[in-house]
């Protein structure tokens, strides 16, 4: 087949879990397929200019010209909120030459369009899509759709459905998904855009982030089976931001008994502001901010890897992660958590909104101690040994290629049926 990977943001640039998976993707599927990545570039930037480029394992890369101040990623640049409304507006009226696109997939002769981080390149996606008679399968890992915030997450709290602004700019989209076939990297995701109308007549999947190949994952960090340290070590990796709940982490954390033998090292970046409030809220002297770090630094010390999320994160990588090199993880009941987060398997469950929850659950951890903790893993968390979390285990590349192989053959029959 030859194939389309869309994704705003890819490679060189600052990964995120969506840019790490459309990555990942591209490699695996180029292995069998003909694969393009179609991304957004900028006249004038350094890194990521509008053209072709070839990245490692020869992966072809085309970049699209962007017409607005900043490209979209993973990381928001510091701007007034003001010029973030603008942002967000050109890119609703078209940031994106709707022209220009078709006439690329119309060179192309694409099979079909795998479209996973593109919510900035839509509509026009859609649009030269339907034009150039190429079918979609739309990858969903947020709810970008929904909220160009991506987490439907304001003012502290969860949005159950789109706020006036977000209906407002989401009405440029194609929201029935005739024809489309869509991938949620959770039920609950899925159950989301259902219950606001989006989307509801597209075939639909699920498929848990179980995406990285075994040849990814640290191999002297697989098969843990000791503590690095005689203090407890919680360990958390992600963005420092209001959404991600790390200062509901730290808070309870200064909340242990003054003796109790334990440490929490953070690892992440987030805006200034956020940054230096968490510093300050951490009076513990045993909380350490390591900033940007690759996840195995984390994964090799930590007792237990924390995630806080107060919203409703679709299904972090992290869940994931955590079981295949086997830390148990302590999360939120939000969003798609508990469908990788087995309660009392790979991990203990919390409501963030039920006071002391949290603290209870990291004094439990402490009381255990680190030996104990690791001589009694796979009796406090059974599901960890034997968790399907590589790409290999899960099957993961064999399902997304029957996925796209069906969505291509039966293109291909319906067209053929029109011309008899």
């Amino acid at each position: 087949m030859k194939i389309c990977i869309v994704s705003q943001t890819f490679a060189p640039q600052e990964e995120g879990g969506a840019e790490m998976s459309a990555r990942a993707g591209a490699i695996e599927l180029a292995k069998k397929h003909d694969v393009t990545v179609l991304a957004l570039g900028k006249e004038g930037d350094p890194l990521v200019p509008p053209g072709e480029t070839r990245l490692a394992s020869n992966i072809r890369v085309v970049r699209l010209p962007w017409k607005n101040s900043y490209l979209p990623g993973p990381r928001k640049p510091s701007v007034s909120v003001a010029h973030r409304a603008r942002w967000h507006l050109r890119t609703a009226l078209g940031a994106l030459c709707v022209k220009g696109l078709t006439q690329f997939f119309k060179n192309e002769n694409f099979n079909l369009i795998y479209a996973q981080n593109s919510s900035s390149m839509q509509p026009a996606l859609f649009h030269a899509a339907e034009d150039a008679s190429i079918p979609v399968c739309l990858h969903l890992r947020d709810y970008a759709m929904l909220c160009p915030k991506t987490s439907m997450f304001r003012r502290e709290d969860n949005c159950e459905k789109p706020c006036l602004d977000c209906s407002l700019i989401n009405r440029r989209l194609k929201m029935q998904g005739e024809g489309m076939t869509v991938i949620a990297v959770s039920h609950f995701v899925k159950q989301r855009f259902l219950e606001n109308g989006v989307l509801s007549q597209a075939d639909w999947h699920v498929m848990h982030n179980k995406n990285t190949p075994l040849h990814s994952f640290d191999k002297s960090v697989i098969g843990r089976s000791r503590p690095a340290d005689q203090t407890f070590t919680f360990g958390y990796l992600g963005a420092l931001a209001k959404e991600k709940g790390v200062a509901d982490l730290v808070g309870a954390f200064n909340g242990l008994p003054s003796g109790a033998k334990a440490r929490l090292v953070i690892a992440g970046r987030g805006r200034s502001g956020e940054e230096d409030c968490l510093k300050r809220l951490a009076s513990s002297r045993n909380i350490e901010f390591r900033g940007f770090v690759t996840p195995q630094e984390i994964y090799r010390i930590a007792d237990a890897i924390v995630v806080p999320s107060l919203w409703h994160e679709p299904q972090s990588r992290i869940l994931v992660e955590a079981a295949v090199y086997g830390v148990p993880v302590i999360g939120t009941n939000r969003g798609g958590t508990p469908e990788i987060l087995e309660e009392g398997r790979t991990g203990w469950c919390y409501d963030p909104h039920k006071r002391g929850a949290l603290l209870n659950i990291l004094e439990k951890a402490v009381s255990i101690g680190p030996e104990q903790w690791w001589q009694r893993r796979d009796e406090l968390f059974p599901g960890i040994a034997g968790f399907d979390g590589t790409a290999e285990q899960s099957g993961y590349y064999d399902r997304l290629e029957q996925i796209l192989t069906q969505i291509a053959i039966g293109t291909v029959t319906r067209k053929n049926a029109m011309r008899s």
